[in-house]
Protein backbone atom coordinates (compact mmCIF):
# COMPACT_ATOMS: atom_id res chain seq x y z
CA UNK A 1 0.00 0.00 0.00
CA UNK A 2 1.39 3.51 -0.77
CA UNK A 3 1.53 6.34 1.01
CA UNK A 4 -1.70 8.23 2.40
CA UNK A 5 -2.72 11.43 1.83
CA UNK A 6 -0.57 14.67 2.13
CA UNK A 7 -1.27 15.60 5.84
CA UNK A 8 -0.12 19.38 5.33
CA UNK A 9 -3.29 20.64 5.02
CA UNK A 10 -4.53 19.83 7.91
CA UNK A 11 -3.14 17.89 11.03
CA UNK A 12 -4.65 15.08 12.67
CA UNK A 13 -5.56 14.25 16.03
CA UNK A 14 -4.67 11.43 18.06
CA UNK A 15 -7.89 9.72 17.10
CA UNK A 16 -7.65 10.57 14.00
CA UNK A 17 -4.69 8.78 13.12
CA UNK A 18 -5.40 5.83 14.95
CA UNK A 19 -8.14 5.03 12.77
CA UNK A 20 -6.24 5.94 10.34
CA UNK A 21 -3.82 3.11 11.31
CA UNK A 22 -5.90 0.76 12.00
CA UNK A 23 -7.52 0.40 7.95
CA UNK A 24 -4.16 1.48 6.47
CA UNK A 25 -2.57 -2.48 6.00
CA UNK A 26 -4.87 -5.15 5.00
CA UNK A 27 -3.79 -7.82 7.60
CA UNK A 28 -4.26 -6.85 11.40
CA UNK A 29 -1.35 -9.67 11.93
CA UNK A 30 1.46 -9.60 9.44
CA UNK A 31 4.70 -11.27 11.37
CA UNK A 32 8.03 -10.89 9.89
CA UNK A 33 10.82 -8.31 10.43
CA UNK A 34 11.63 -7.17 7.42
CA UNK A 35 9.43 -4.18 6.74
CA UNK A 36 9.62 -2.69 10.08
CA UNK A 37 12.74 -3.00 10.03
CA UNK A 38 13.42 -0.89 7.09
CA UNK A 39 11.25 1.44 8.66
CA UNK A 40 13.22 1.83 11.60
CA UNK A 41 16.18 1.81 9.79
CA UNK A 42 15.53 5.56 8.08
CA UNK A 43 14.20 6.87 11.27
CA UNK A 44 17.61 5.34 12.74
CA UNK A 45 16.60 3.65 15.37
CA UNK A 46 18.50 0.45 15.01
CA UNK A 47 22.26 1.64 15.09
CA UNK A 48 22.74 2.59 18.70
CA UNK A 49 19.44 1.57 20.93
CA UNK A 50 19.21 1.92 24.60
CA UNK A 51 19.51 -0.97 26.46
CA UNK A 52 17.01 -3.24 25.97
CA UNK A 53 14.69 -5.32 28.17
CA UNK A 54 12.56 -7.57 26.03
CA UNK A 55 10.03 -9.61 27.84
CA UNK A 56 7.99 -12.79 25.83
CA UNK A 57 5.54 -15.00 26.86
CA UNK A 58 2.04 -16.54 26.95
CA UNK A 59 0.52 -15.03 30.44
CA UNK A 60 2.97 -12.88 32.79
CA UNK A 61 4.51 -10.09 30.20
CA UNK A 62 2.72 -7.03 31.02
CA UNK A 63 3.41 -7.91 34.84
CA UNK A 64 7.08 -8.71 34.06
CA UNK A 65 7.71 -5.75 32.33
CA UNK A 66 5.55 -3.30 34.73
CA UNK A 67 7.72 -4.77 37.41
CA UNK A 68 11.11 -3.86 35.98
CA UNK A 69 9.95 -0.32 35.15
CA UNK A 70 9.20 0.47 38.20
CA UNK A 71 12.24 -1.04 39.87
CA UNK A 72 14.51 1.00 37.20
CA UNK A 73 12.61 4.07 37.44
CA UNK A 74 13.37 3.98 41.49
CA UNK A 75 16.72 3.25 40.96
CA UNK A 76 17.36 6.39 39.33
CA UNK A 77 16.83 5.35 35.63
CA UNK A 78 15.46 6.94 32.95
CA UNK A 79 12.96 4.41 31.38
CA UNK A 80 10.63 3.65 28.76
CA UNK A 81 8.11 1.05 29.25
CA UNK A 82 6.22 -0.29 26.07
CA UNK A 83 3.22 -2.87 26.44
CA UNK A 84 -0.09 -4.13 24.55
CA UNK A 85 -2.95 -3.84 24.61
CA UNK A 86 -4.50 -0.96 25.78
CA UNK A 87 -7.23 -0.81 28.18
CA UNK A 88 -8.90 2.72 27.71
CA UNK A 89 -6.29 4.58 26.28
CA UNK A 90 -3.50 4.19 23.40
CA UNK A 91 -1.13 6.71 24.82
CA UNK A 92 -0.93 3.61 28.36
CA UNK A 93 0.90 1.70 25.48
CA UNK A 94 4.11 3.85 25.80
CA UNK A 95 5.30 4.92 29.26
CA UNK A 96 8.43 7.32 30.12
CA UNK A 97 9.62 6.66 34.16
CA UNK A 98 5.74 5.14 34.56
CA UNK A 99 3.91 8.21 33.33
CA UNK A 100 1.77 8.04 29.61
CA UNK A 101 3.36 10.17 27.19
CA UNK A 102 1.00 13.03 25.37
CA UNK A 103 -0.87 13.19 22.32
CA UNK A 104 1.89 15.56 20.94
CA UNK A 105 4.58 12.44 20.96
CA UNK A 106 2.29 10.68 19.58
CA UNK A 107 1.49 12.45 16.24
CA UNK A 108 5.12 13.17 16.27
CA UNK A 109 6.30 9.80 16.18
CA UNK A 110 3.22 8.77 13.91
CA UNK A 111 3.92 11.83 11.36
CA UNK A 112 7.92 11.03 11.08
CA UNK A 113 7.05 7.01 10.95
CA UNK A 114 4.52 7.98 8.07
CA UNK A 115 7.37 10.31 6.37
CA UNK A 116 9.75 7.62 6.87
CA UNK A 117 7.63 4.21 5.56
CA UNK A 118 6.81 5.97 1.93
CA UNK A 119 5.39 3.10 -0.13
CA UNK A 120 6.19 0.58 2.85
CA UNK A 121 2.75 -0.57 4.55
CA UNK A 122 2.92 -1.63 8.33
CA UNK A 123 0.64 -2.65 10.47
CA UNK A 124 -1.24 -1.26 13.30
CA UNK A 125 0.94 -2.95 16.00
CA UNK A 126 4.23 -2.45 14.08
CA UNK A 127 3.97 1.03 14.02
CA UNK A 128 2.77 1.83 17.17
CA UNK A 129 6.35 -0.36 18.65
CA UNK A 130 8.32 2.60 15.87
CA UNK A 131 6.25 5.26 17.67
CA UNK A 132 7.51 3.98 21.31
CA UNK A 133 10.90 3.15 19.96
CA UNK A 134 11.03 6.79 18.37
CA UNK A 135 9.85 8.62 21.24
CA UNK A 136 12.30 6.86 23.99
CA UNK A 137 15.13 8.06 21.10
CA UNK A 138 13.47 11.79 21.22
CA UNK A 139 13.40 11.87 24.94
CA UNK A 140 17.03 9.84 25.37
CA UNK A 141 15.98 7.11 27.71
CA UNK A 142 18.50 4.76 29.67
CA UNK A 143 16.48 1.50 29.48
CA UNK A 144 13.44 0.51 27.29
CA UNK A 145 11.76 -1.95 28.30
CA UNK A 146 9.68 -3.95 25.96
CA UNK A 147 6.75 -6.14 25.71
CA UNK A 148 6.18 -8.53 22.60
CA UNK A 149 3.06 -8.51 21.37
CA UNK A 150 2.82 -12.04 19.33
CA UNK A 151 5.24 -14.98 19.54
CA UNK A 152 8.93 -13.30 19.71
CA UNK A 153 11.00 -14.24 16.68
CA UNK A 154 8.72 -12.55 14.09
CA UNK A 155 7.60 -9.63 16.33
CA UNK A 156 8.13 -6.29 15.63
CA UNK A 157 9.53 -6.16 19.24
CA UNK A 158 12.42 -8.14 17.88
CA UNK A 159 13.90 -5.77 15.49
CA UNK A 160 16.07 -4.31 18.51
CA UNK A 161 18.87 -7.22 20.13
CA UNK A 162 17.72 -7.48 23.70
CA UNK A 163 20.58 -6.90 26.39
CA UNK A 164 18.57 -9.36 28.46
CA UNK A 165 14.90 -11.07 28.24
CA UNK A 166 12.70 -12.81 29.63
CA UNK A 167 10.30 -15.86 28.63
CA UNK A 168 7.69 -15.97 31.09
CA UNK A 169 4.87 -19.36 30.45
CA UNK A 170 4.28 -20.76 27.59
CA UNK A 171 0.94 -22.00 26.48
CA UNK A 172 -1.63 -22.50 23.48
CA UNK A 173 -2.47 -19.50 22.43
CA UNK A 174 -2.32 -17.47 18.63
CA UNK A 175 -2.09 -21.38 17.47
CA UNK A 176 -2.92 -20.12 14.06
CA UNK A 177 -0.02 -17.67 14.19
CA UNK A 178 2.39 -19.98 16.08
CA UNK A 179 2.03 -23.21 15.93
CA UNK A 180 -0.57 -25.94 17.81
CA UNK A 181 1.85 -27.10 20.52
CA UNK A 182 3.76 -25.51 23.14
CA UNK A 183 6.94 -27.23 21.51
CA UNK A 184 6.61 -25.21 18.50
CA UNK A 185 5.41 -21.85 20.27
CA UNK A 186 8.36 -22.37 22.98
CA UNK A 187 10.69 -21.90 19.63
CA UNK A 188 9.03 -18.55 18.49
CA UNK A 189 9.13 -17.21 21.93
CA UNK A 190 12.87 -17.96 22.56
CA UNK A 191 13.27 -15.88 19.20
CA UNK A 192 14.06 -12.99 21.37
CA UNK A 193 16.78 -13.92 23.36
CA UNK A 194 20.65 -13.00 21.87
CA UNK A 195 24.02 -14.66 22.25
CA UNK A 196 25.83 -14.31 24.97
CA UNK A 197 23.05 -12.28 27.16
CA UNK A 198 21.22 -13.44 29.71
CA UNK A 199 17.86 -14.95 28.83
CA UNK A 200 15.47 -15.62 32.24
CA UNK A 201 13.19 -18.22 32.01
CA UNK A 202 9.98 -18.57 34.34
CA UNK A 203 8.16 -21.56 33.16
CA UNK A 204 8.00 -24.18 35.63
CA UNK A 205 7.53 -26.84 33.30
CA UNK A 206 9.33 -25.30 29.72
CA UNK A 207 9.34 -27.39 26.63
CA UNK A 208 12.20 -29.20 25.66
CA UNK A 209 12.52 -26.75 22.64
CA UNK A 210 12.61 -23.83 24.85
CA UNK A 211 15.87 -25.01 26.19
CA UNK A 212 17.22 -26.43 23.33
CA UNK A 213 16.73 -23.41 20.86
CA UNK A 214 18.38 -20.88 23.54
CA UNK A 215 21.02 -23.33 23.99
CA UNK A 216 21.41 -23.05 20.36
CA UNK A 217 21.36 -19.70 19.86
CA UNK A 218 24.11 -19.28 22.67
CA UNK A 219 22.25 -17.39 25.21
CA UNK A 220 22.45 -17.48 29.33
CA UNK A 221 19.98 -19.16 30.60
CA UNK A 222 18.66 -18.74 34.09
CA UNK A 223 16.07 -21.21 34.49
CA UNK A 224 13.25 -21.13 37.36
CA UNK A 225 13.59 -24.54 39.70
CA UNK A 226 17.59 -24.89 38.91
CA UNK A 227 19.08 -21.54 39.04
CA UNK A 228 16.64 -19.24 41.00
CA UNK A 229 13.37 -20.66 42.28
CA UNK A 230 10.16 -18.79 44.48
CA UNK A 231 8.05 -20.71 46.99
CA UNK A 232 4.68 -18.75 47.69
CA UNK A 233 6.05 -14.94 48.54
CA UNK A 234 10.23 -15.99 49.20
CA UNK A 235 12.57 -15.98 46.37
CA UNK A 236 16.08 -17.45 45.88
CA UNK A 237 18.12 -16.08 43.14
CA UNK A 238 20.60 -17.39 41.17
CA UNK A 239 23.14 -15.71 43.54
CA UNK A 240 21.67 -17.20 46.32
CA UNK A 241 20.27 -13.94 47.88
CA UNK A 242 16.72 -14.50 49.63
CA UNK A 243 13.95 -12.09 49.62
CA UNK A 244 10.33 -11.55 50.68
CA UNK A 245 8.08 -10.64 47.61
CA UNK A 246 5.62 -8.17 48.80
CA UNK A 247 1.89 -9.34 48.82
CA UNK A 248 -1.42 -8.18 47.67
CA UNK A 249 -0.16 -6.70 44.57
CA UNK A 250 -2.57 -8.93 42.25
CA UNK A 251 0.74 -10.21 39.97
CA UNK A 252 1.48 -13.67 40.36
CA UNK A 253 4.70 -14.03 42.96
CA UNK A 254 6.66 -16.07 39.83
CA UNK A 255 6.28 -12.72 37.95
CA UNK A 256 7.42 -10.97 40.46
CA UNK A 257 10.22 -12.90 40.99
CA UNK A 258 11.13 -13.05 37.14
CA UNK A 259 11.52 -9.29 37.21
CA UNK A 260 13.97 -9.45 40.34
CA UNK A 261 16.36 -12.30 38.66
CA UNK A 262 16.41 -10.26 35.60
CA UNK A 263 17.53 -7.16 37.74
CA UNK A 264 20.08 -9.09 39.02
CA UNK A 265 21.40 -10.60 36.51
CA UNK A 266 21.25 -6.85 34.23
CA UNK A 267 23.72 -4.99 36.28
CA UNK A 268 21.90 -2.32 35.79
CA UNK A 269 20.64 -2.00 39.67
CA UNK A 270 21.54 -3.17 43.29
CA UNK A 271 18.65 -5.48 44.12
CA UNK A 272 18.26 -5.77 48.08
CA UNK A 273 15.27 -6.12 50.06
CA UNK A 274 14.58 -2.23 50.24
CA UNK A 275 14.71 -2.48 46.30
CA UNK A 276 11.97 -5.24 46.46
CA UNK A 277 9.69 -3.72 49.15
CA UNK A 278 9.37 -1.14 47.05
CA UNK A 279 7.36 -3.17 44.56
CA UNK A 280 4.59 -3.38 46.63
CA UNK A 281 3.58 -0.08 45.27
CA UNK A 282 3.10 -2.34 41.40
CA UNK A 283 -0.25 -1.57 40.36
CA UNK A 284 -1.39 -2.95 37.39
CA UNK A 285 -5.01 -3.20 36.24
CA UNK A 286 -6.98 -6.27 35.02
CA UNK A 287 -4.25 -8.41 36.95
CA UNK A 288 -6.15 -10.37 39.50
CA UNK A 289 -7.18 -6.23 41.03
CA UNK A 290 -9.20 -6.31 43.71
CA UNK A 291 -11.86 -3.70 45.14
CA UNK A 292 -13.97 -4.30 48.21
CA UNK A 293 -17.16 -2.12 48.44
CA UNK A 294 -20.01 -2.14 51.34
CA UNK A 295 -22.18 -4.87 49.87
CA UNK A 296 -19.61 -6.77 47.36
CA UNK A 297 -15.82 -7.57 46.07
CA UNK A 298 -15.03 -6.53 42.63
CA UNK A 299 -12.20 -8.13 40.78
CA UNK A 300 -11.12 -7.82 37.46
CA UNK A 301 -8.87 -9.62 35.26
CA UNK A 302 -7.79 -9.80 31.58
CA UNK A 303 -7.66 -13.77 31.59
CA UNK A 304 -7.89 -14.89 28.16
CA UNK A 305 -6.08 -18.16 27.54
CA UNK A 306 -6.93 -21.48 29.49
CA UNK A 307 -3.42 -20.54 31.12
CA UNK A 308 -4.99 -17.31 32.62
CA UNK A 309 -8.72 -18.92 33.24
CA UNK A 310 -6.81 -21.55 34.90
CA UNK A 311 -5.14 -19.14 37.34
CA UNK A 312 -8.28 -17.44 38.12
CA UNK A 313 -10.52 -20.14 39.01
CA UNK A 314 -7.65 -21.42 41.04
CA UNK A 315 -7.52 -17.61 42.79
CA UNK A 316 -11.44 -18.07 43.63
CA UNK A 317 -11.09 -20.97 45.33
CA UNK A 318 -8.10 -20.50 47.31
CA UNK A 319 -10.16 -17.10 48.65
CA UNK A 320 -13.81 -17.54 48.65
CA UNK A 321 -16.45 -15.31 49.50
CA UNK A 322 -19.90 -15.54 51.96
CA UNK A 323 -22.12 -15.05 48.91
CA UNK A 324 -22.64 -15.65 45.20
CA UNK A 325 -19.86 -15.62 42.78
CA UNK A 326 -21.26 -13.47 39.11
CA UNK A 327 -19.07 -13.72 35.95
CA UNK A 328 -19.14 -10.55 33.67
CA UNK A 329 -17.16 -12.23 30.25
CA UNK A 330 -15.95 -11.35 27.33
CA UNK A 331 -13.48 -13.00 25.10
CA UNK A 332 -12.48 -13.29 21.63
CA UNK A 333 -13.61 -15.66 18.59
CA UNK A 334 -10.10 -17.67 18.18
CA UNK A 335 -10.12 -18.64 21.56
CA UNK A 336 -10.22 -22.06 23.26
CA UNK A 337 -14.08 -21.19 24.14
CA UNK A 338 -15.04 -24.75 25.59
CA UNK A 339 -11.68 -25.44 27.52
CA UNK A 340 -11.80 -22.01 29.00
CA UNK A 341 -15.27 -22.62 30.75
CA UNK A 342 -14.79 -25.99 31.63
CA UNK A 343 -12.32 -25.47 34.11
CA UNK A 344 -14.34 -22.08 35.77
CA UNK A 345 -17.50 -24.60 35.54
CA UNK A 346 -17.68 -24.41 38.97
CA UNK A 347 -16.53 -20.91 40.43
CA UNK A 348 -19.29 -19.24 39.23
CA UNK A 349 -22.83 -19.40 40.21
CA UNK A 350 -24.84 -17.05 37.60
CA UNK A 351 -23.13 -15.50 34.28
CA UNK A 352 -23.22 -12.13 32.60
CA UNK A 353 -21.94 -11.88 28.94
CA UNK A 354 -20.75 -8.32 27.57
CA UNK A 355 -21.90 -7.91 24.03
CA UNK A 356 -18.40 -6.62 22.12
CA UNK A 357 -20.33 -6.91 18.78
CA UNK A 358 -18.58 -3.93 17.42
CA UNK A 359 -15.41 -5.60 17.74
CA UNK A 360 -14.86 -7.92 14.82
CA UNK A 361 -12.86 -10.85 16.57
CA UNK A 362 -15.37 -11.35 19.52
CA UNK A 363 -17.10 -14.09 20.26
CA UNK A 364 -20.96 -13.60 19.93
CA UNK A 365 -22.53 -13.72 23.23
CA UNK A 366 -25.13 -16.30 20.89
CA UNK A 367 -22.46 -18.31 20.71
CA UNK A 368 -21.28 -18.23 24.18
CA UNK A 369 -25.01 -18.89 25.52
CA UNK A 370 -24.61 -21.98 23.83
CA UNK A 371 -21.70 -23.35 25.47
CA UNK A 372 -22.84 -21.88 28.92
CA UNK A 373 -26.16 -23.64 28.36
CA UNK A 374 -24.90 -27.31 28.17
CA UNK A 375 -23.20 -26.37 31.64
CA UNK A 376 -26.97 -25.61 33.09
CA UNK A 377 -25.31 -22.24 33.81
CA UNK A 378 -28.10 -18.94 34.51
CA UNK A 379 -26.98 -16.36 32.23
CA UNK A 380 -27.79 -12.73 31.20
CA UNK A 381 -25.86 -10.68 28.06
CA UNK A 382 -25.89 -7.59 26.75
CA UNK A 383 -23.21 -4.17 27.05
CA UNK A 384 -21.48 -3.96 29.92
CA UNK A 385 -23.49 -0.92 31.15
CA UNK A 386 -26.67 -3.05 31.19
CA UNK A 387 -25.06 -5.79 32.80
CA UNK A 388 -23.69 -3.88 35.19
CA UNK A 389 -27.35 -1.40 36.16
CA UNK A 390 -28.95 -4.79 36.18
CA UNK A 391 -26.34 -6.60 38.71
CA UNK A 392 -26.32 -3.92 41.35
CA UNK A 393 -30.15 -4.41 41.76
CA UNK A 394 -29.27 -8.10 42.57
CA UNK A 395 -26.12 -7.93 44.07
CA UNK A 396 -25.98 -8.43 48.17
CA UNK A 397 -24.02 -8.79 51.04
CA UNK A 398 -21.14 -10.71 50.33
CA UNK A 399 -20.98 -11.48 46.97
CA UNK A 400 -18.33 -11.36 44.06
CA UNK A 401 -18.33 -9.59 41.04
CA UNK A 402 -15.51 -11.45 38.95
CA UNK A 403 -15.26 -9.37 35.14
CA UNK A 404 -13.03 -10.90 33.02
CA UNK A 405 -11.57 -12.13 29.19
CA UNK A 406 -10.49 -10.18 26.83
CA UNK A 407 -8.61 -6.53 27.08
CA UNK A 408 -11.56 -5.31 25.23
CA UNK A 409 -13.93 -6.70 27.85
CA UNK A 410 -12.31 -5.41 31.02
CA UNK A 411 -11.18 -1.91 29.50
CA UNK A 412 -15.32 -1.29 28.44
CA UNK A 413 -15.47 -2.09 32.45
CA UNK A 414 -12.98 -0.30 33.63
CA UNK A 415 -14.15 2.89 31.50
CA UNK A 416 -17.72 2.47 32.40
CA UNK A 417 -16.95 2.15 35.94
CA UNK A 418 -14.25 5.42 36.51
CA UNK A 419 -16.97 7.16 34.58
CA UNK A 420 -19.65 5.97 37.02
CA UNK A 421 -17.92 5.67 40.50
CA UNK A 422 -19.73 8.74 42.20
CA UNK A 423 -23.25 7.36 41.33
CA UNK A 424 -24.12 5.58 44.31
CA UNK A 425 -22.73 1.63 44.03
CA UNK A 426 -21.49 2.34 40.76
CA UNK A 427 -24.19 2.02 39.21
Amino acid sequence: MGALPSLSMAPLSLSAWLERLESQHPAEIELGLDRVSAVACKLGLLASPPTTLTVAGTNGKGSVVTVLSTALVYSGKRVGRYTSPHLNRFNERICIDDLEVQDAELIAAFEAIEEARASISLTYFEVATLAALWIFQERDVDVQVLEVGLGGRLDAVNIIDADLSVVTSIGLDHTDWLGDSRELIAIEKAGVARPGQPCVVADPNPPHSLLSTLDAQGAQTSLINRDWAVVEDEMQTASHQRYQLPGNTGLLPVNMAAAIQALELSGLVTVDQSLVDHLASVSLTGRLSRMQTEHYELLLDVAHNVESVSQLAQFLKDHPVSGKTVAVFGVMGDKPIRDMLFLCETAFDEWNLIDLCHVPRAMSTDRLAEFLQRMGAAINYGPFPDLWQSLMTRVTTGDRIVVFGSFFAVGEATAYLSAHQHDGEQN
